[in-house]
């Protein structure tokens, strides 16, 4: 029996699979999280758990106490996070079980990405699966014991209960227990480099083509048959396959076309108020999970840009400049620079909510002449109770912009802006988008103030002493990740390339050597500078996710930016030549890396 199968008999036969919830009991209170510039963390704060902020103190406490640590993550836009919150920790007799049995810590994924991808790694392991709401329990010497995501309340109750019970009697044993399975699996999880590549770069490249069209959906477009979300590192790894030829796989252009259609006119995208959804819930991109991600639009309005520079008479420039005007009018801060999110729940907590129109409310806000023509284009026959707007052509028939830009103007009266928001500025994520700016400013001067202005936003607010800030204003908060600095770092040498800016050079040049001090240790990155808890050892390579890999990023501006110490550029050059097995097992994760090594800087 493997380690892994050991390890998930020994500790997940702790959780009950139950399916029964019950009515959540209205409570306050008050906790630690009172007045946290993070708006998910003070949306905890009336729960009547004690939650603690994530910090060193926790385990000193857990240590003295010999109890477990509750880490609970989420994120102000999460539907399930919300759900779990009125269902769990809002129940006062599940408050007081966490209270009396456990350190219970709430901690905002967005503000310590690291922790939560290294938790939701171990999840995956365990489990098969992961997302949020993420619940993973600690020993007091910081290892993962046991994990799972949303539950409903008499589950996770009943879970508490026995998870108490077994640390009670058997502390020990599962303490070594989490202890072997960290440093025996988990902390080996990589292979080691090799030497010498075993394949090609543009054999490594046709691998990845070959895996991504594997799992392509060629009918619906998108990757997968269940859920499709939007896999920009993976798209942006086929276009560049297609450029590096002179006859494309045909194949791999139409699905391409395809799914960059179907996200743009189907309901991963909102066809009223703009913007994009994280996800859709189903295989045909009908029904979205309703949050609005800062990452998601700048990262998918640089790839439509991108495609619009193959195929510039297929609309994707329009597409990626909407997506823009969006941010703009529904993400721009106040003071400057971007927020993070939209909520998935509306000011009354329902999903969707100022997303979603019954016809009876159409009917109502409508003439009879622009309520005939939604009844023509949407259906409404065939649509009883809610549902989401969809394009407002008829389709078949010529556009009428005189009635359909009256009834956009009218439907606009809600819908993102009567969505809660998430209003941290991330420094990541705003190099995501002053990337969209900069690229965007090739198509449409206006673009270029708007990147001019968030360049010299983000050189006043994301840095402190020449070290980068994560959350604006709140430095002490949060730790800069390896994310913040390869983001913005490639933002400004962008920025300082397409605009001659020998400042935001200089700045790229910074964070780059910056970056490598902080993040490289004995050749392998890790993600976070000073860790809290027992990390496995950092990665050769890096792959992508819902991200670029920020390993790709920092090589990009490392391989190009100038006046990098020769030394450091070196190294690069040589970072680049690396492989490892699971990179060659699994190119379907490395493609942005695999793209880089086979074409040089992009």
């Amino acid at each position: 029996m493997t380690l892994l199968r050991q390890y998930q008999n020994l500790v997940l036969s702790i959780l009950l699979l139950l399916t029964t919830a019950l009515t959540p009991t209205a409570v306050t209170a008050s906790n630690q999280l009172g007045g946290h510039p993070s708006p998910y963390l003070a949306l905890h704060a009336g729960d009547p758990v004690d939650w603690q902020t994530w910090n060193a103190e926790v385990f000193e406490q857990a240590r003295a106490d010999n109890r477990l640590v509750l880490v609970s993550v989420g994120y102000f836009s999460c539907h399930w996070c919300h759900v779990m919150q009125q269902q769990s920790y809002q129940h006062e007799a599940t408050a007081e079980f966490l209270n009396q049995h456990f350190i219970s810590v709430k901690v905002d994924r967005e503000l310590d990405p690291d922790l939560d991808q290294r938790l939701i790694e171990f999840v995956e392991q365990i489990r098969g699966a992961a997302g949020w709401p993420l619940n993973v329990f600690l020993t007091p010497d910081g290892y993962p014991l046991t994990g799972f995501t949303y539950l409903p309340r008499d589950d996770f109750l009943r879970v508490l209960q026995q998870l108490n019970r077994e640390w009670q009697q058997n502390h020990p044993t599962l303490s070594a227990s989490a202890r072997t399975y960290f440093e025996s699996d988990l902390q080996h999880r990589e292979s080691e480099v090799l030497s010498a590549p075993e394949t090609s770069a543009d054999d490594l490249v046709d691998a990845f083509v070959s895996q991504a069209m594997q799992v392509a959906d060629g009918l619906q477009g998108g990757f997968g048959n269940t859920g499709k979300f939007p896999n920009v590192p993976r798209f942006d790894t086929l276009l560049d396959s297609i450029t590096r030829k002179q006859k494309p796989d045909p194949d791999v252009v139409d699905f391409i076309n395809l799914s960059l259609q179907v996200m743009a006119t189907r309901n991963l995208h909102d066809h009223v108020n703009g913007g994009f959804f994280r996800y859709t819930t189903d295989p045909d991109w009908q029904t979205p999970h309703y949050e609005k991600m800062l990452y998601d639009n700048a990262l998918l309005a640089e790839l439509y840009l991108k495609a619009h520079r193959i195929w510039p008479d297929r609309g994707y420039a329009d597409v990626a400049m909407r997506t823009l005007d969006f941010i703009e009018t529904n993400l721009k801060h106040e003071h400057g620079g971007y927020m993070s999110s939209l909520s998935a729940v509306d000011r009354d907590n329902r999903e969707g909510g100022a997303y979603l129109w019954t016809s009876e409310q159409l009917s109502a806000l409508l003439e009879p002449a622009e309520f005939e023509h939604l009844q023509q284009a949407w259906q409404l026959q065939s649509r009883p109770g809610e549902f989401l707007a969809q394009p407002l052509s008829i389709q078949g028939q010529p556009a009428k912009p005189g009635i359909e830009q009256n009834i956009l103007r009218k439907l606009q009266s809600r819908g993102s802006g009567s969505m809660p928001v998430d209003d941290k500025r991330l420094a990541s994520w705003n190099a995501m988008m002053l990337n969209a700016l900069t690229a965007a400013a090739d198509i449409d001067a206006r673009f270029a103030g708007r990147a001019q202005r968030l360049f010299e936003l983000m050189r006043d607010i994301f840095f402190d002493d020449d070290a980068l800030i994560r959350f604006a204003d709140n430095a002490d908060i949060a730790d800069a990740v390896l994310e913040d600095y390869a983001y913005t770092a490639l933002a400004f040498l962008r920025y300082g390339q397409r605009f001659a800016d020998e400042d935001a050079l200089e700045l790229a040049r910074l964070l780059c050597e910056r970056a490598h001090d902080l993040f490289l240790v004995d050749g392998r990155w890790q993600a976070k500078a000073e860790p809290l808890i027992p990390i496995a050892r950092g990665k050769w390579i890096i792959g992508d996710q819902v991200f670029y890999s920020p390993m790709t990023l920092w090589l990009q501006v490392a391989l190009s930016v100038p006046d990098l110490d020769p030394n450091l550029r070196a190294s690069a050059r040589a970072m680049l030549q690396r492989a490892t097995r699971e990179m060659q097992a699994n190119p379907y994760h490395y493609g942005s890396f695999i793209m880089l090594r086979a074409t040089g800087v992009d």
